[in-house]
């Protein structure tokens, strides 16, 4: 009993640490809040709430107590100290980000296949990856739009974010910082403005509550293309961050160096917290 109790604080301990780094990761160009939240196992878990609250809030209730928790800290408390981080060295940040996205792809590709890798599977994930990369490259060299800083502006950075955790890949971040609203974004939300969190907060829900169903139904009749879709984004993410001028315009022999060997420690971080995470859900599910 006091085993289990063990594996049981462990678990919530876990839980927290998740919503942390996915509330973080929200913050952070080029991390999708989606892609975290799939690559740590709480994406099928919060369709299944938003689509269906009564029947979803029974089911994982603890889950999203603890992941709210620590979303709410990650996303609130520090988008401050994300800024600040960037502006120190955006490079290292990402690097450890890339690293951590990274460690956790043997699990989604172990996960995306439960259902079988046909030829369909693959050119979904192809096809993906290709959207995704090209919809990057549009956006950071081709297309120049700009959001005012505004209500109506914060309302669309709401539905932007809100898009980034139903579709794994579509990093809001990134985009906010091509349409030139992300830093008086981030500064509104570690400042608690509420002329800037209260549109963001509306619209990004609504935009989960529409678009949770759909997504839902998607993944019940269509698992093995959803999936491998929705691998190919975090593929075309992960490549996208790492081809990002601040890290390309840095790359001397040290930088090289120190950029390696901070995506091998959040790749091996990335790694063993899913592993972790897999080892807990077993035994788990065995008591």
């Amino acid at each position: 009993m006091e085993k289990q109790a063990r594996h049981q604080a462990l678990r919530w301990l876990l839980w927290v640490l998740q919503g942390l780094i996915v509330g973080i990761g929200a913050i952070l160009p080029g991390v999708s809040g989606g892609t975290l939240c799939y690559v740590f196992g709480i994406y099928t878990p919060l369709l299944e709430v938003l689509s269906s609250p009564i029947k979803g809030i029974r089911k994982h209730w603890l889950l999203l107590i603890f992941v709210g928790l620590g979303g709410a800290i990650g996303f609130v408390g520090f988008s401050g100290i994300t800024a600040a981080l960037l502006a120190w060295n955006e490079p290292v940040v990402l690097c450890v980000f890339i690293g951590l996205i990274l460690g956790t792809l043997p699990d989604i590709w172990r996960e995306s296949g439960e259902q079988g890798r046909g030829k369909g599977a693959i050119a979904a994930l192809v096809i993906s990856f290709a959207c995704i990369a090209a919809l990057f490259y549009l956006f950071g060299s081709v297309w120049t739009v700009t959001i005012p800083e505004t209500l109506w502006g914060f309302a669309i950075c709401g539905v932007i974010w809100g898009l980034s955790f139903i579709v794994p890949g579509f990093s809001s971040s990134t985009l906010l910082l091509f349409f030139g609203i992300y830093e008086a974004m981030s500064q509104g939300i570690s400042r608690l403005q509420f002329s800037v969190i209260l549109p963001l907060g509306a619209t990004m829900l609504l935009t989960l509550l529409l678009l949770s169903r759909v997504m839902r139904t998607v993944f019940e009749r269509y698992h093995a293309i959803a999936s491998h879709v929705l691998l190919g984004f975090v593929m075309a993410t992960t490549l996208m961050m790492l081809l990002k001028d601040c890290i390309l315009s840095t790359l001397t022999p040290v930088n090289v160096l120190i950029y390696l060997l901070c995506i091998l420690c959040g790749a091996g971080a990335g790694f063993g917290f899913t592993y972790l995470c897999d080892s807990l859900r077993k035994k788990a599910e065995k008591e």
